[in-house]
């Protein structure tokens, strides 16, 4: 009985030093990145959270490369980057045609967004999607888009230069703080049936 217990212990102990030993790989950060290689699509549709406006720069560059025909602003928050305003006001300084772009202004939180995308969308006829969001946040949005875009082909397209690395990101708090904000906002979807 006493070697049974030790022996209980022991794994007990391995496994949690090796959760505890993944955790500080890039590998729980790296999963949350999905990327596509560069394709033309109907819009490109930015979600906002964008305070630093990479999102932006982002879906404006495919607009204004000829990978996108729209560009589709979303958020229904104030303040910058959070509006579909703010963002509208940027890609417009970057050059992106004013007919060419579309705003969701109503949502708070990423689904809203895309429930509210989708009648855009179609209006528009669109069939293919550039998903832009920051890197981290881009395998919740299309595992969300999945299940609120049917029909709709999609494209992962993360901001690129973005502030926020996978790289060693249990060091610093703020990345700390997003990968495990992520992680439960994919589990909290997943229990709602979302995904």
């Amino acid at each position: 009985m006493k070697v049974g217990r030790s022996h209980a212990a022991s794994v007990v102990l391995i496994v949690f030093l090796g959760l505890v030993g993944l955790g500080l790989t890039d590998l729980p950060a790296r999963w949350l990145v999905l990327e596509d290689p560069p394709t033309r699509v109907d819009a490109a549709v930015v979600l906002a959270g964008d305070p630093s406006y990479e999102r932006t720069r982002a879906g404006a560059e495919l607009v204004r490369a000829g990978a996108a025909r729209l560009l589709v602003l979303t958020g229904g928050e104030a303040g910058p980057g959070d509006s579909a305003e703010s963002l509208r006001e940027k890609a417009l300084a970057w050059g992106v045609p004013e007919e060419r772009i579309r705003l969701e202004r109503v949502s708070h939180s990423t689904r809203e967004s895309l429930l509210a995308v989708a009648p855009i969308l179609r209006q528009e006829g669109v069939r293919t999607v550039a998903l832009v969001t920051s890197p981290y946040h881009q395998r919740r949005t299309f595992l969300l888009a999945r299940g609120v875009l049917r029909g709709v082909h999609l494209f992962n397209c993360p901001a690129r230069p973005s502030s926020w690395s996978p790289r060693a990101w249990w060091r610093d708090s703020r990345s700390r703080r997003i990968v495990v904000t992520e992680y439960a906002k994919i589990l909290y979807a997943a229990l709602r049936g979302w995904l």
